[in-house]
């Protein structure tokens, strides 16, 4: 009972900063995109997917949930929430695996139920949440098939496997995270060598399941995404160092000061210090491939390393990416300070990383918003709107917001008008129509292509529409400006 309670309390701990105020900031666009894909029959979102960056099971997940449940933001981010309980189940079992001794896991848990990026990632309707839980249960089977014997395992980490395939692109990293582990623990533990065996034939069964989405998938990742620019190697290094103020202090920290700023500085090189110091200390050792529990800094270095030449030729958030390493992260941070620096100090270097996530935890509530926050700007068309008015949005995918809440909200609002794929389209679509009189024109400036936008009050009159109001909203990435037409 004693053991239990630490356990209950972080439980209760994790599960309520993840539903604390899980409505309060808005659908931002790659949520609007996940729940209007999820509108689609199975076939559409496999055929939508294919043109996108993701595989299609997070949508098809999100698509049946909505079907039980419904599709407000509570309900769909709470299925976020419920992955990333399944990962810290997850996560307890691998850190038991390791039969480290209990305070280890608890201040592990503890660190990961305040972690600010998590309870990002935990209130937001993407499959980040999905995948980490999937490469979690795959990594503890991996375990599990090498080292308990456990029945099923097997079959298990080859279903955890696929279905993370399916989910997000970056659970490959994992799988090699695992391939390069298995290896070491085939080269250093000799009662390993059968199970190996079993490993490659699980691993190999599941990259088969993979082969009839890997045109897909090679398509897709030879494409890129053209808005995503290069980077030196310099800026590759320094996008890790801001990986680890994200995990720590939360996507929100570059709105706080400066003191806030030098601090999370401090954070980000103490980490890659740490980490970098206890590999080499380890490795010297001996002890980095002989004990199984140091194999877990393979799943963050990995990651890590491929996320950094990937970002060389196509920039990369990794914060959303590398959100999956998060626990594999936090237990190489525990699990090395103990075992190379004096207890005191590493009790002092965890009591350090958790007061930086409790900072980061504040941060992140204090924050109402997420990128793209329409909702001032549909209040003020909804203030201003008359019987008879329309709407276009361009970029044409941006008035899916508005969609949304015409939908979920008793609003006098239409659905905005799709005319076309970019400005030109719209407008010159506009002109062949005499059912549209009354026009109110978002141009929404974190457009790849803004050619036009500024001449747009020249461009309506051309047409034969006169002018009469506007106003420019400052969102998070760029501003959007209202203008209201009639012909």
């Amino acid at each position: 009972m004693k053991r239990a309670l630490p356990l209950f309390i972080i439980l209760i701990i994790f599960t309520g900063l993840r539903i604390y105020k899980i409505d309060s900031k808005n659908l931002w666009f790659d949520e609007i995109y996940s729940w209007n894909i999820s509108q689609g029959s199975e076939i559409q979102i496999i055929s939508e997917t294919s043109g996108d960056i993701h595989p299609p099971l997070f949508y098809t997940a999100l698509k049946y949930w909505n079907y039980l449940f419904n599709d407000s933001i509570i309900s769909m981010r709470l299925l976020s929430v419920i992955f990333a309980l399944g990962g810290l189940f997850f996560f307890y079992r691998i850190l038991k695996l390791f039969k480290i001794n209990n305070l280890t896991i608890v201040i592990t848990l503890l660190l990961f139920s305040v972690s600010p990026l998590n309870i990002y990632y935990s209130q937001e309707v993407r499959m980040l949440n999905l995948n980490m839980f999937l490469c979690l249960g795959s990594v503890y089977y991996f375990y599990a098939l090498l080292f308990l014997k456990e029945r099923y395992s097997g079959l298990k980490y080859f279903l955890f496997t696929i279905l993370a395939f399916y989910t997000h692109y970056f659970s490959i990293l994992i799988f090699i995270s695992q391939i390069a582990a298995a290896f070491i623990f085939y080269m250093t533990h000799n009662a390993a060598k059968q199970e190996f065996k079993k490993f490659i034939f699980y691993s190999a069964g599941a990259f088969v399941m993979f082969i009839p989405w890997l045109p897909v998938f090679l398509r897709q990742i030879t494409k890129g995404q053209p808005w995503r620019t290069q980077l030196t190697l310099f800026d590759a290094g320094k996008n890790i160092l801001e990986y680890f103020k994200d995990v720590f202090l939360s996507p929100y920290y570059t709105y706080e000061t400066m003191t806030t700023g030098y601090f999370t500085g401090f954070i980000s090189v103490l980490t890659a210090i740490l980490i970098f110091y206890a590999i080499i200390r380890l490795w010297n050792s001996g002890k980095l491939f002989s004990v199984k529990e140091f194999s877990i800094v393979t799943f963050v270095i990995i990651p890590i390393t491929a996320a950094y030449f990937i970002s060389l030729n196509q920039s990369i958030i990794l914060s959303r990416y590398l959100s999956i390493i998060v626990p594999y992260l936090l237990a190489s941070i525990v699990l090395l300070s103990f075992q190379v620096l004096n207890k005191r100090i590493a009790a002092a270097v965890c009591i350090l990383y958790f007061i930086s996530s409790i900072a980061g935890v504040r941060i992140y509530f204090s924050n109402n918003f997420k990128n793209n926050d329409y909702r001032k700007i549909i209040s003020y068309i909804e203030e201003n709107y008359n019987p008879g008015d329309r709407i276009i949005t361009e970029p044409h995918f941006m008035g899916w917001s508005i969609k949304y809440h015409v939908l979920h909200e008793k609003s006098q609002l239409s659905k905005p008008e799709i005319l076309g794929w970019n400005m030109k389209m719209q407008v010159d679509s506009l002109s062949e129509r005499n059912d549209l009189d009354k026009i109110w024109f978002i141009t929404d400036y974190s457009s790849l292509d803004k050619s036009g936008y500024d001449s747009l009050k020249s461009e309506m009159h051309r047409i034969g529409y006169k002018y009469k109001m506007s106003k420019t909203f400052y969102v998070v990435p760029s501003k959007v400006r209202v203008d209201y037409f009639v012909k």
